[in-house]
């Protein structure tokens, strides 16, 4: 490994680079001439990975780019272009380009060493790994195995290089005639997502939960409808599970073929996006603080508390590993931010040595990273995804991480009604919450003690939060990470 070179190379340099490693090692599938970064990201002893596209706003020839933690150097690359161009660069059978002496790995997407399964993800042909498997999602979506799939369309929705990828999968099938051929005409079309792990047990743990959960709860939809109290949906419908592959199938949350052309899909990033209304003279008038959106996931956040469904690994997230995560964020910031390196240390110490005192009257069933980017609405209902942190925790996690997430960007700026518009959009949260949880046979007790403990899990998100510049390799922030760390100390005096 080349030793530390303070001429190392810039994040800038590496497009241009990547494409004279395929010129000069597999010219015949050197991408276009001009490379654009899409994503980056670095996480701790998972080193950086950069994702290249060869158009702006585009997808559909992707490249990612992964270097390991001993090529790095805090912010910094190690080695040289000079490095570069000698070094010795390994062509392996799946097309993936490896340099073991750079810790350097350049993969074509869908070519993916950590995703060794994802290329036949992207393969729909009838005879292909996956086909049989949308077949039977379509049919059980359509309620009706006599549906067959004659065309897919596929396309990447999300991607991070080594460990998952969603993909939508768009659907044409038709029923059978008995009396004239299958045709465009009787065509019915259906969207599927579908979501790749780096392990086959995962995606296998992870659809075995989704599925009970989702049955548990259509059958307190039932239930509801004998007291007149109809809840809504709380997650997409699981479909099927292609093991082999790691794949999960499930519906994509949509308008039904008979809904007004009104009806629109928003994320809860939208949702949850301050929306001031303003006087002639700049002043607000209204915060636009989304009262309904805001008790649905409440609701909904109860609903998951008070399952029976338990998650395959019952070792409680508990507040001391909050802790100890949160201590490995504050090192973090402090090595970035040297001038507040005492204050976040302090911080962060007094944060940790709460959590890891609290213990809740019992661990129930939590999301493990409920925010508002988890969050669907459409038709006046919201729609809970991404149940791959569903965990036994103190229910105060998920409360806290909405919480945390909730607040505007504009807040660590402190932009005019950003303050107002966080708390009132927090009170109406909590009092939703507190309402769910009493509801579902809790006592005030037990609610008034999540509700307590919430602030210091609000604490410790922040500080994650705070890291995203650090993980994105963005300039630092001063006064950016000083609201953040009074934020989390009012948490604590809260």
């Amino acid at each position: 490994m080349p030793e530390k070179n303070t001429a190392g190379l810039s994040i800038i340099e590496l497009p241009e680079l990547v494409l004279q490693m395929f010129e000069r090692v597999q010219p015949e599938a050197m991408p276009a001439q001009q490379l654009f970064i899409r994503y980056l990201r670095r996480k701790a002893e998972r080193g950086l990975a950069i994702i290249f596209s060869t158009e702006a706003a585009s997808v559909s020839q992707t490249l990612s780019l992964t270097l390991d933690e001993q090529a790095l150097d805090g912010p910094n690359i190690r080695f040289t272009r000079q490095q570069v161009e000698q070094a010795q660069i390994e062509v392996l059978a799946s097309g993936v380009l490896r340099s073991k002496e750079l810790g350097l790995t350049i993969q074509a997407f869908p070519n993916d060493e950590g995703l060794p399964t994802l290329k036949d993800c992207f393969n729909t042909d009838q005879d292909g790994p996956i086909f049989a498997s949308l077949q039977r999602a379509a049919q059980r979506q359509f309620h009706d195995l006599s549906y067959h799939l004659h065309h897919v369309e596929v396309q990447p929705v999300r991607y991070k290089p080594g460990s998952r990828c969603v993909i939508r999968y768009k659907l044409w099938v038709s029923p059978p005639h008995d009396d004239e051929p299958v045709t465009a005409h009787h065509d019915r079309q259906l969207n599927l997502f579908g979501k790749v792990y780096a392990k086959p047990q995962q995606a296998s743990d992870v659809f075995a939960m989704t599925h009970l959960l989702y049955d548990e709860q259509a059958q307190r939809r039932v239930n509801s409808l004998r007291i007149n109290s109809l809840e809504g949906a709380l997650l997409p419908q699981p479909l099927a599970l292609v093991p082999e592959c790691g794949l999960t199938l499930t519906e994509a949350v949509q308008a039904p073929a008979t809904a007004l052309q009104t009806a629109i899909l928003r994320t809860g990033t939208e949702v949850f996006r301050p929306g001031f209304m303003r006087d002639r003279g700049g002043a607000i008038t209204n915060l636009g603080v989304p009262e309904a959106s805001l008790g649905m996931t409440a609701t909904a956040l109860a609903r998951i508390h008070t399952s029976h469904v338990k998650p395959a690994d019952q070792t409680p997230r508990t507040g001391a590993k909050e802790a100890k995560r949160a201590r490995e964020r504050a090192n973090l910031i402090a090595s970035y931010y040297p001038k507040l390196s005492e204050q976040v240390l302090n911080c962060v110490e007094d944060l940790a040595q709460r959590l890891q005192a609290q213990t809740p009257e019992t661990y129930l069933p939590a999301h493990g990273g409920f925010k508002a980017s988890q969050l669907l609405f459409h038709s006046s209902k919201v729609f809970v995804v991404d149940f791959d942190g569903l965990c036994l925790a103190d229910p105060a996690l998920d409360v806290g991480y909405f919480l945390a997430y909730l607040r505007p960007s504009t807040l660590w700026y402190h932009k005019s009604g950003a303050r107002e518009w966080f708390e009132e959009g927090a009170r109406i949260f909590l009092d939703c919450y507190q309402q769910g949880m009493l509801a579902r046979g809790n006592t005030p007790d037990v609610v008034q003690g999540i509700l307590k403990r919430t602030h210091l899990y609000e604490a410790a998100l922040i500080f994650k939060i705070a890291t995203r510049r650090v993980n994105r390799l963005n300039s630092p922030r001063l006064p950016e990470l000083t609201a953040m760390l009074d934020e989390i100390q009012g948490c604590l005096e809260a």
